[in-house]
């Protein structure tokens, strides 16, 4: 059917256009029209490729024959894992943007009928903050900036109910506050996904989730192997400080992504069970 669509589109487009200027002219200025019909045939065709999905399917068919896990694969082996291993609590995420892997989430949470799981999202929603190192200079002040409103009413479109989510609106280093702790007290963390891009707000972010932190928990890093995989910088340099500074957390490698994200299993030692 689409295929049909698409051939209609090109017929009723063009066709008229086509004929009439081959009408008027011949030699080369023939040949030049053809040409000329051709390639707007095949404008046409790739607008209408890319407008019915075209481009989402073979970026799926990629990852299938290149044996590449992406951001969805991921997130559906870290909810089977949860699962599998009876690892109870929340999705959290850090860094919803337009809440593209907030919906993949809230689809695995249905897939594997995990009906307890509450989705949280934290989020500046007016863009990355003011860029205070210069080793996160890849990035701009106000990047992926979307409004709480936006966000909010694609994930109503897309089926999320208000009670299975929470978004949390504000820069880390107000919004991650003891208000907000109080909205997770006894809660516990069963999949974090931590897409924060800069050093300074991911080392935030570890620093708040670990107290929902259980053995078993998946955590994920969106950019971890971002700057050329450079350990002293972003994703990977904040989870190194965390680690050094927090005696009795250990996360186990676990699965990297693409395109330059890795996973980890998150477990809990002898000062807290």
């Amino acid at each position: 059917m689409q295929s049909d669509r698409v051939a209609q589109l090109a017929h009723d487009d063009l066709t008229p256009r086509c004929v009439d200027s081959l009408s008027g002219g011949l030699g080369g200025k023939a040949n030049r029209t053809r040409r000329e019909c051709s390639m707007g045939v095949v404008d046409l065709f790739k607008s209408a490729f890319d407008q019915l999905g075209g481009r989402f399917w073979l970026d799926r068919i990629d990852e299938a024959s290149c044996n590449v896990m992406g951001k969805r694969g991921m997130l559906y082996k870290a909810f089977l894992f949860a699962q599998i291993n009876q690892v109870p609590g929340d999705y959290l995420e850090f860094g919803v943007h337009r809440g593209d892997s907030f919906l993949m989430a809230h689809r695995m949470k249905r897939r594997f009928r995990l009906d307890q799981m509450k989705l949280w999202g934290f989020d500046s929603f007016a863009g990355l903050p003011e860029i205070d190192d210069a080793n996160d200079n890849t990035w701009s002040e106000g990047q992926y900036a979307c409004s709480l409103e936006q966000v909010s009413r694609r994930l109503a479109r897309n089926g999320i109910r208000p009670h299975e989510y929470e978004l949390v609106c504000g820069y880390y280093d107000r919004s991650l506050n003891e208000d907000t702790r109080t909205k997770l007290c006894g809660r516990q963390a069963a999949v974090v996904y931590i897409d924060c891009d800069l050093y300074s707000s991911t080392l935030l972010a570890l620093d708040f989730v670990k107290a929902y932190l259980g053995n078993g928990t998946i955590v994920c890093f969106d950019d971890f192997y971002h700057y050329r995989g450079a350990p002293d910088q972003g994703e990977q340099r904040a989870l190194s400080e965390f680690l050094q500074h927090n005696n009795g957390y250990t996360f186990i490698p676990w699965t990297d992504f693409a395109p330059v994200g890795k996973s980890f299993i998150a477990r809990i030692g002898a000062l807290r069970h």
